[in-house]
């Protein structure tokens, strides 16, 4: 028919399980209009753009969102939309549910993030065919480090590198043998030197995926303030606030989580010992994780996330 065009391609995840997180389901000139699946509990950032007149348009199909700024927090769900144009500051976007949104842009996006999420399940399917316990430590200490970041009110580019670089910075373990990763008593002095390598390899992994920012905080995440950390023993003023907050986050969930070589910890005893640590760690870090602990707020966080 004249004027009208039809496109009967099936969009695969909106009817089965599927890696796709994007399609593309029109192309013009200075048109795209996609649909997105989104899982529950993602951040996702809209940042500010070169191009000031280009519009982005979302429309919930499904599912929930919350929209926080500096200034308001608001919660949007099936059937809301909302759009950006000239945006002045990053705004923050966390999918309460599983969504799916139609998101119709002015101009092309859809190549960068199909790039990027193609990247972002690179990584995630790396690290869980090396085992279940680095998914899922990876995943809790990007919480920890954005409920801390939060608690110290950090800037939003420090929040935005940090969430990605912890929910990464343990994919050069991917390199590290199992015998040796997974081994359930003591390592020897061979294998501890292996284990240090990991963070390299992690910074190897990141570079180019990822900003040299959230590269460098991975790379830096078992640093300590007193040098005696690794790979690259640095010390005091050379450790950034990132690497100091994920520092801790990774440590607080080694502490407290079960494996065959530790003894577990609870919230407030690993609080305490981190707190009472200050030659290593961050003493603004570690009382806000302090407090987070000690008020509630903390477990409030991880079960509002679990949810």
């Amino acid at each position: 028919m004249d004027g009208i065009f039809v496109k009967k391609e099936k969009v695969d995840f909106l009817t089965q399980d599927s890696k796709s997180d994007l399609a593309l389901l029109l192309e013009q000139k200075n048109l795209e209009v996609m649909v997105q699946k989104i899982d529950k509990n993602s951040l996702i950032w809209l940042t500010p753009g070169s191009d000031k007149n280009m519009v982005e348009f979302f429309y919930i199909v499904e599912g929930s969102l919350s929209l926080e700024n500096s200034e308001e927090k608001i919660t949007l769900e099936k059937n809301d939309c909302f759009y950006t144009q000239d945006l002045k500051n990053k705004v923050l976007l966390q999918s309460n549910t599983d969504m799916k949104i139609l998101y119709i842009s002015s101009g092309s996006v859809y190549e960068y993030l199909d790039n990027f999420y193609d990247e972002l399940n690179f990584l995630l399917d790396k690290i869980t065919e090396k085992d279940e316990y680095t998914k899922n430590h990876c995943k809790r200490v990007a919480d920890y480090c954005l409920f801390i970041s939060k608690k110290l009110k950090c800037a939003e580019a420090v929040i935005d590198n940090i969430v990605v670089a912890s929910l990464f910075h343990d994919v050069g373990k991917c390199y590290i043998p199992d015998e040796i990763l997974k081994k359930s008593h003591n390592l020897t002095n061979e294998e501890f030197k292996e284990i240090y390598k990991h963070p390299t390899y992690s910074k190897k992994v990141l570079l180019g995926k990822f900003s040299d920012e959230v590269t460098r905080i991975a790379y830096e995440h078992h640093e300590r303030l007193d040098g005696s950390g690794y790979p690259c023993g640095l010390r005091g003023d050379q450790l950034s606030l990132e690497a100091r907050i994920i520092s801790v986050a990774d440590s607080f969930d080694a502490m407290t989580s079960k494996r065959p070589y530790n003894k577990v910890l609870s919230f407030s005893e690993a609080a305490d010992e981190l707190y009472s640590l200050k030659a290593k760690y961050d003493i603004k870090v570690t009382r806000a994780l302090k407090e987070l602990v000690d008020n509630g707020e903390l477990l409030q966080m991880i079960n509002e996330v679990k949810a």
